[in-house]
């Protein structure tokens, strides 16, 4: 007669629990660092690319172009051409002025020269104005510390009502950057402004080197004058 055997369990000890634990550690600590890598790689990219662009800046320059084009930013339809109110070759403007009494009568910009490192040099320099005598009340408005004027927004009518800067970083401009920072400068209003909404930017890849206005017996219009940022000589 067959005798029945019966089936034992083979007992575990505590070393075979101890290593089969390690090693699951093992395999979870090595997908942790896999993962880590994977999500540092692309930030690593990034800066790559943004150390190569600084090295190709510092390499190449940056400098302005003698060419100024003008971008309309609204006002009526009278007066006529005023004197341009320019900043000298090699500057960008980092502000400007008005000069108020009922309407907007005179505009004129702060410059500084533009270092072939996207900085800005440290002294600045008024422009001529541009417009009609008149007014008594000077309004200023400053770009924050170390950007460029790009452009301007505010409300205009059959005048201009209300000016307020865009500025950015002179790189982020030169970069030609959709994500460029911006910061506003002070608001400049003339009594009892009303006018509708109006916004006019350089280009990109430009920031602003000049006014032009066309005057009667106040600023009916305005216009920001843009030269390009180019690299190299």
């Amino acid at each position: 007669m067959t005798g029945l055997h019966k089936r034992q369990s083979v007992p575990i000890s505590k070393t075979q629990i101890h290593g089969g634990t390690l090693r699951v550690a093992v395999v979870f600590a090595i997908l942790f660092l896999i993962a880590i890598v994977a999500l540092a790689t692309p930030q690593d990219r990034d800066h790559d690319r943004d150390h190569d662009r600084d090295r190709a800046f510092d390499r190449d320059g940056i400098r302005v172009s003698h060419e100024r084009f003008p971008r309309d930013f609204g006002g009526g339809h009278g007066g006529r051409p005023s004197p341009d109110a320019l900043c000298e070759p090699g500057s960008v403007a980092v502000g400007f002025h008005v000069q108020t009494g009922e309407y907007f009568n005179q505009a004129w910009l702060d410059c500084a020269r533009l270092r072939p490192d996207g900085s800005l040099g440290d002294e600045e320099r008024m422009t001529e104005r541009t417009g009609s005598p008149g007014g008594h009340q000077i309004h200023d408005a400053h770009c924050p510390e170390r950007r460029a004027l790009r452009g301007l927004r505010g409300r205009t009518g059959a005048s201009i009502d209300e000016a307020i800067g865009e500025c950015s970083y002179v790189r982020e401009i030169a970069e030609r950057r959709d994500d460029a920072r911006y910061e506003m400068t002070e608001p400049v209003l003339r009594p009892h402004a009303e006018g509708r909404p109006a916004e006019v930017q350089c280009p990109p890849g430009a920031v602003v080197t000049g006014f032009q206005s066309m005057s009667g017996s106040y600023m009916d219009h305005l216009w920001i004058l843009c030269s390009e940022l180019r690299r190299g000589d």
